[in-house]
C-alpha cells in the first residue's frame, strides 16, 4: 500500500461510497487496496456516521409529533365511519330478504292464476275440437253411405269438407287422433277412386283379347249410374285428365293405329261397329282410299255419338291430331301418285279428304285446318316428292356402280375446200388447236408446267370441292426456254368450240406429216365432211338422261288443257327445276364412286360430255316443239355448268398424272453429274419410270377415250416430260462429253414414246390422197405434244459438231424452235471455248444467209 494514504482517507472513501455511492477523487485511493490494518478506522467512522443520522431523525419525530397525533385522530374517526355504514347495510340486506319472500308469494299467485286460465281455454279448445271430431265422424259415416249408395257428388263433396276441417284443427300432423282421422279420411277417397275408377271402365271399356272399346251412357251398380256424374265425379277428384289420356292411348293402340297402319302383307285391320262398341280385325284386302275414310268416318262418328259430352272436346284434341297425323302419313303422302297420269284420280281422294275436314268442322272437333292447309300444300308436297325420288334414283345409280362399258359416237360436219382437209390435214390441225386452247388458265413459270387445280360448281346443293382451286390468266409468252403447253385439259375433245385460233404454230418434225393442201380446182369445189369419232361411257348417264326427260315431260304435261286443273297443276314451274337439282346431285356424289375405277375421272369426263350434248339437243328439240315452254337459257346454264365440270375432272385427272410424273422426274435430280454413280442409277431409274408410266397410262385410257383425245392427253402428259428435260439441260452451264452422250440416251428414250402417237391411215377419198401416201401409218407426236421438234432437235444438237449445229441454224429450220441466244448457252455448256466455238457463236447471232 503506498505509504502517503492515511487510514482517514481510507475510512471516508468507504463511508462516501456506503452513504452516496460515490468514488474516491483521487487516483491512488481508487486503484489501492483496503489494508486490514485500516478497517478499525473505518468501522469507526461508519459508527459516528450511523449515530449522527439516528440523531437527526429524533429531532425530526420531535419536530413533526403535532401532526401526527392529527393522522392518528382522523383514522379513529374514519374507523366509527366505516363502522357505522356496516350497520345500515346489515339493517339493508334484512329488509332486501323481507321483500324477497313476499316477492316470491306475488309470483307464486300470478302463475297459478295463469295456470287455471290456460286450463281453462284448454277445456274450451277441447270441447270445440271434441265437437269438429265428432262432426268429422260423422261426415266420415256420411261419405261410407254416400260411397255405398252410389252418391259418388255428394261423397266427393263431403270428402273436400272433410280434408278441409282436418286442415283447419291446427293441431300437427304427429298427432296421434290426427292421423287416425286423416288415415280414415284417405282409406275413404281411396275406396271412392276405386269405385269410380270402376265404374270409368265399365262406362268405357276396353278388352286388349278382343280389340274392342265400348262406350255405355250409363251403369247399374244396384242403383243407376249416369256416365256424366262418373265425368263430373272425376273430374272433383283431379283425375279426368289421366283417366282420358289412358283412354285416348287404349283408343289408339287397338283402333286408331291397327286401322290406320301401312298393310301388312296386303291387308289391314277392319273397323266394325256392333251397337255401342267398335273392334279392328285382321283381313280387310280393301287397300282404296274410300274404304280407308269411311272406316275413319265411322270411328269419328262412334266417338260423336257415344262419349259423354264433358269428355268429347279434350278427348279429340288429342285424338284428332294423332289421327290426322297417321292419314297424312301412311295412307295420304303414300298415295300421292308420282306420275303425273295418276294425278287425275287422286282428286277423288282429294274430295273425301276435304268431306272427313267438314265433318270434323261439324263436330266442332279440331283438324278442319289442318287437312286444308295440306290439300293447298300438294303441289308443293308432289314436288317435294319428285325431288327425292328423283335425287334418290341418282344415289342408287352411283351406289350400283358404273354398270355397262358402251361405245358411242360422236360426229362432226365441217365445209372443207379439199375433201382430205377433213380427213388427215383438218383433223391434225384441229386436235392441235385444241391442244393449244384446252388448258384454261394454266401458265408457264421459270421451270415447267404449273399443276393448277380446278373447282367444280355445285353451288345448288353447297359444295365446295376445291376452294382453292382459281384458275391463273393464260401466258402465251411464258420463259423462252420453255413455251405454253397450251390448253390441253380443259376440253379434251373441243368439239363445237368454234374457235379462230386452230392454226398450229409450230412446223413439221424430221418426219414430216403428209397433208393434202387444198389446190386452185378444190377451192372451187368445197364440201361438206363429217368427221366422226368413238369414244366409251357407261350405262349411267343414260339413265339419268331418261329421268331428266321423263320430269321434263311431265312438267309440260302439266300445262296441257287435260291437268290445267288438276291438283299438282301450279308444280310445273317447281318440276323444271328438277332437273337442275339431279344434275348437282350427279357433279357432288359422281366422283367418289366413278374413282373406284381406274379410268373413273376420265369414263366421268366422257359421260358428262355425252350427257351435255345429249341434254343440249333434247332441250333444243323440246323447245322448238312445245313452242319455248323450256327455258333454254336456265337449260344452257345447267349444261354448261356439267361441261365445265367434265373439264375439270378431266384437268384434276391431268394435273394429278402430271404431278405423278414430275415426281419421277425430280429424282433425276436435274441430269446433274448423270455419268456418275450413284446419280447415275436415278436418272436411269428416273426417265424409265417416266416411260413406264406414259405407257401405262396410255394402255389404261385407251379403251375409254376416244383417239384424239387419248393422243391429245397423252401428249399433255409428254409435253410436261419434255419441256423439264429441255429447261433441266438448258440450266447446265456445262456439258461435258460423256454426259452429253448419257443425256442423248435419255433423251432417246423419250422419243421412243412416239410410236404411241402412230395412227392408222384415214381413208382416202381421192387418188391424189392416196397418191400422197395416206395409206402409211401416220406419227402425229409434234401434233399433240408441244416443244416436241424442239426436243428433238435438242437430242440432236447434243450429239452434233459445231458445224452440223450451224448448218441447222443457217439452212435447216433450228432458228423456228430455239431462240438465239438460247442456242448459244447450248454451245458454250457442250463445247469448249476455241476460235471455232466462237466463229459459230459469231454465225449464229448473225442470223441465217438469205438466199
Amino acid at each position: 500500500m503506498p505509504s502517503h494514504i492515511s487510514h482517514r482517507e481510507y475510512a471516508q472513501a468507504v463511508l462516501d461510497s456506503v452513504r452516496s455511492g460515490a468514488f474516491p477523487e483521487r487516483e491512488e485511493v481508487i486503484s489501492a487496496e483496503l489494508p486490514s490494518s485500516a478497517l478499525p478506522t473505518v468501522l469507526k467512522l461508519i459508527d459516528e456516521a450511523r449515530n449522527d443520522v439516528k440523531t437527526n431523525i429524533r429531532q425530526i419525530s420531535k419536530e413533526s409529533a403535532s401532526d401526527v397525533d392529527g393522522w392518528i385522530a382522523q383514522a379513529k374517526q374514519l374507523r366509527r365511519d366505516i363502522d357505522r355504514v356496516e350497520k345500515s347495510a346489515q339493517e339493508i340486506v334484512r329488509d332486501a330478504e323481507q321483500g324477497g319472500k313476499l316477492q316470491s308469494h306475488v309470483t307464486d299467485a300470478a302463475s297459478k292464476v295463469s295456470l287455471l286460465k290456460r286450463e281453462l281455454v284448454f277445456n274450451e279448445t277441447l270441447v270445440a275440437t271434441l265437437e269438429t271430431i265428432a262432426r268429422l265422424q260423422k261426415n266420415l259415416g256420411l261419405i261410407e253411405t254416400a260411397i255405398q249408395s252410389d252418391s259418388f257428388l255428394d261423397a266427393v263433396a263431403l270428402l273436400e269438407q272433410a280434408k278441409n276441417e282436418l286442415e283447419n284443427l291446427g293441431f300437427g300432423s304427429d298427432t296421434k287422433f290426427l292421423g287416425l282421422l286423416q288415415a280414415h279420411t284417405k282409406d275413404l277417397r281411396y275406396n271412392l277412386i276405386e269405385i269410380v275408377l270402376s265404374c270409368w271402365h265399365a262406362i268405357l271399356h276396353v278388352d286388349p283379347t278382343l280389340s274392342t272399346i265400348s262406350i255405355r251412357d250409363q251403369i247399374l251398380r244396384p242403383n243407376v249410374i249416369p256416365a256424366n256424374d262418373i265425368v263430373r265425379a272425376l273430374l272433383k277428384l283431379g283425375l279426368l285428365e289421366d283417366t282420358i289420356l289412358s283412354f285416348y292411348h287404349d283408343f289408339e293402340k287397338f283402333i286408331l293405329i291397327p286401322r290406320l297402319q301401312r298393310p301388312q302383307n296386303g291387308t289391314v285391320h277392319a273397323v266394325y261397329l256392333e251397337d255401342n262398341a267398335i273392334r279392328t280385325s285382321e283381313g280387310l284386302t280393301d287397300l282404296s282410299m274410300g274404304k280407308l275414310f269411311a272406316d275413319v268416318n265411322l270411328i269419328v262418328g262412334f266417338l260423336h255419338d257415344n262419349l259423354p259430352r264433358p269428355i268429347m272436346t279434350p278427348l279429340a284434341a288429342l285424338l284428332v291430331p294423332s289421327l290426322i297425323q297417321r292419314l297424312i302419313s301412311n295412307w295420304l303422302m303414300f298415295n300421292l301418285p308420282i306420275d303425273v297420269e295418276d294425278i287425275i284420280s287422286f282428286q277423288e281422294v282429294l274430295n273425301l279428304l276435304v268431306q272427313f275436314a267438314r265433318t270434323l268442322d261439324s263436330y266442332e272437333w279440331p283438324g278442319e285446318e289442318t287437312l286444308m292447309n295440306w290439300t293447298k300444300e300438294i303441289p308443293d308436297i308432289w314436288i317435294s316428292k319428285r325431288r327425292e325420288v328423283s335425287l334418290n334414283k341418282i344415289r342408287s345409280l352411283l351406289v350400283g356402280g358404273l354398270g355397262s362399258i358402251e361405245t358411242v359416237e360422236r360426229a362432226e360436219t365441217q365445209i372443207v375446200s379439199h375433201p382430205d382437209d377433213g380427213l388427215v390435214g383438218n383433223n391434225c390441225k384441229e386436235v392441235r388447236r385444241e391442244a393449244d386452247d384446252s388448258d384454261e388458265g394454266r401458265s408457264v413459270g421459270d421451270s415447267y408446267p404449273a399443276r393448277g387445280g380446278e373447282e367444280d360448281d355445285v353451288s345448288a346443293w353447297g359444295l365446295d370441292e376445291d376452294a382453292d382451286e382459281d384458275s391463273t390468266q393464260h401466258n402465251p409468252q411464258g420463259n423462252s426456254a420453255l413455251p405454253d403447253v397450251g390448253d390441253a385439259d380443259a376440253d379434251a375433245w373441243g368439239w363445237g368450240d368454234d374457235r379462230g385460233d386452230g392454226e398450229p404454230s409450230k412446223p413439221d418434225s424430221k418426219e414430216p406429216i403428209p397433208t393434202n393442201g387444198p389446190t386452185k380446182e378444190n377451192e372451187r369445189n368445197p364440201r361438206q365432211v363429217t368427221l366422226k369419232e368413238t369414244y366409251n361411257i357407261t350405262s349411267l348417264p343414260k339413265q339419268i338422261l331418261r329421268i331428266i326427260t321423263h320430269l321434263i315431260s311431265d312438267a309440260e304435261k302439266l300445262r296441257t288443257p287435260e291437268y290445267i286443273e288438276s291438283p299438282i297443276a301450279s308444280a310445273a314451274g317447281g318440276l323444271f327445276s328438277l332437273p337442275g337439282l339431279v344434275l348437282s346431285m350427279y357433279r357432288a356424289s359422281a366422283p367418289n364412286y366413278y374413282l373406284l375405277n381406274p379410268s373413273g375421272r376420265m369414263l366421268l369426263y366422257n359421260d358428262s360430255l355425252w350427257l351435255a350434248e345429249s341434254l343440249r339437243h333434247f332441250t333444243g328439240t323440246e323447245s322448238r316443239r312445245s313452242g319455248g315452254q323450256i327455258n333454254v337459257g336456265a337449260a344452257e346454264t345447267e349444261i354448261s355448268a356439267l361441261e365445265l365440270f367434265a373439264k375439270r375432272t378431266y384437268g384434276r385427272e391431268m394435273d394429278s398424272q402430271r404431278t405423278i410424273i414430275g415426281d419421277l422426274l425430280d429424282g433425276a435430280q436435274g441430269f446433274a453429274n448423270c455419268t456418275e454413280v450413284p446419280f447415275s442409277q436415278e436418272c436411269d431409274i428416273a426417265i424409265n419410270s417416266v416411260v413406264d408410266r406414259l405407257r401405262d397410262i396410255y394402255r389404261q385410257w385407251k379403251p375409254v377415250m376416244s383417239n384424239s383425245a387419248l393422243l391429245q392427253s397423252i401428249g399433255s402428259l409428254l409435253s410436261t416430260v419434255v419441256n423439264k428435260i429441255i429447261f433441266d439441260v438448258e440450266d447446265m452451264s456445262d456439258i461435258s462429253e460423256p454426259e452429253s452422250q448419257r443425256l442423248t440416251d435419255f433423251c432417246n428414250r423419250i422419243v421412243a414414246l412416239e410410236d404411241l402417237f402412230i395412227t392408222p391411215p384415214q381413208i382416202s377419198h381421192s387418188a391424189a390422197a392416196a397418191a400422197q401416201g395416206l395409206e402409211a401409218p401416220i406419227p402425229l407426236a409434234a401434233v399433240y405434244t408441244p416443244n416436241w421438234l424442239k426436243f428433238q432437235y435438242m437430242t440432236n444438237i447434243l450429239e452434233s459438231s459445231l458445224v452440223d449445229i450451224k448448218y441447222l441454224w443457217t439452212q435447216g429450220e433450228l432458228r423456228l424452235e430455239f431462240e438465239t441466244e438460247e442456242l448459244v448457252d447450248l454451245i458454250e455448256a457442250l463445247f469448249a471455248d476455241s476460235d471455232h466455238r466462237r466463229k459459230a457463236i459469231g454465225e449464229i447471232r448473225r442470223g441465217p444467209v438469205r438466199r
